[in-house]
């Protein structure tokens, strides 16, 4: 597939050299980021399942069995937990795509598999299109980049559009088709395998739990997810500079609460240039390579760049939004 627009960064260089420019001095400190700590994800699994299933229960219990005492107010905040604690999961299962969730294959494998079957996903189908756009980011094979799919502005917006509207939803159908697709031989078997086990448990669950409960206290939930999953991913490469990897990944500044919440993935260039560091790490990746960006594509809140975008939407302009370019 060819391209169909050009280059519009101020280089062609690649993320290698990027990587390289922004490391020179700091290889040591770079690589001490790299460092795995068990107890750190046992402590941010631990953490999340127990914020899921106080959710789960506060949910269950203000429509069973303590309506008038929680009411409306302790259902909001019960689904909200829960709608937290399985984007954490999106987020943690994301870290085992880059194998940095823990440093035993096995272990980071099947505990993604676990976290998956929070949010009807299988670990290896997702990691298939997930490392794809990775390893193509800017180029004509991205999965991610719309103007691969058309050189109509009408269409690209649309299709900007779809995503932060069904995109998640579009994306539990259309991933283990693209995985089989883009797959090796071992992806596709693992795929098989996790469906399966998947297809058994709930199959399992539907037939153990009351409907009702399932509905409210997972389903409900996991489609505010969906949306979360839609606006940042949208967020994270939507009108930026494809070509270029400074300008080709989007790091929003928000307050500590969120940035907490989001495992520090709102720090995506940094992720995207060091993709092997885990994400407790970010931070300090940013305060280490920040000073050294030339230029870079950032933002201080996810519902500013929203607004950004929909003013935008009425002259369908693409110059990117929250360009910062140093002084030469």
């Amino acid at each position: 597939m060819k391209p169909v627009h050009e280059p519009a960064g101020q280089s062609m260089l690649t993320h290698k050299d990027v990587r390289r420019e922004v490391s020179v001095g700091i290889e040591k400190e770079i690589n001490r980021l790299r460092s795995f700590s068990v107890s750190k994800r046992l402590v941010e699994i631990g953490l999340f399942a127990a914020m899921m299933i106080a959710g789960m229960a506060i949910v269950l219990s203000g429509r069973a069995v303590l309506p008038e005492t929680i009411g409306y107010a302790g259902w909001i905040t019960g689904t909200i937990l829960v709608a937290l604690s399985i984007n954490a999961f999106v987020l943690l299962m994301h870290e085992g795509m880059h194998n940095i969730l823990f440093r035993n294959p096995e272990v980071n494998r099947w505990a993604s598999v676990a976290l998956g079957s929070f949010f009807l996903m299988s670990f290896s189908a997702y990691k298939v299109l997930h490392i794809r756009h990775h390893d193509h980011l800017g180029g004509p094979d991205d999965p991610d980049d719309y103007h691969n799919y058309s050189g109509s502005k009408i269409i690209v917006w649309l299709l900007h559009y779809t995503r932060l509207l069904v995109g998640s939803f579009l994306y539990i159908f259309l991933i283990p088709r693209l995985a089989f697709k883009y797959g090796s031989t071992q992806d596709r078997r693992h795929i098989l395998q996790e469906y399966a086990l998947l297809a058994i448990l709930y199959v399992a669950l539907w037939n153990i739990l009351p409907g009702e409960a399932v509905l409210w206290a997972w389903f409900l939930p996991l489609v505010i997810v969906g949306y979360m999953v839609n606006i940042r991913g949208f967020t994270q490469h939507g009108i930026t500079d494809a070509h270029d990897p400074y300008l080709a990944s989007r790091s929003i500044y928000p307050n500590r609460v969120i940035s907490f919440f989001l495992l520090n993935e709102n720090l995506h260039l940094e992720h995207h240039l060091f993709p092997e560091i885990p994400s407790y790490n970010l931070p300090a990746l940013n305060r280490l390579i920040g000073p050294r960006l030339p230029r870079k594509v950032v933002g201080t809140s996810y519902l500013g760049f929203l607004l950004a975008f929909l003013k935008r939407t009425p002259k369908m302009d693409e110059s990117i939004i929250g360009l910062e370019e140093k002084e030469r």
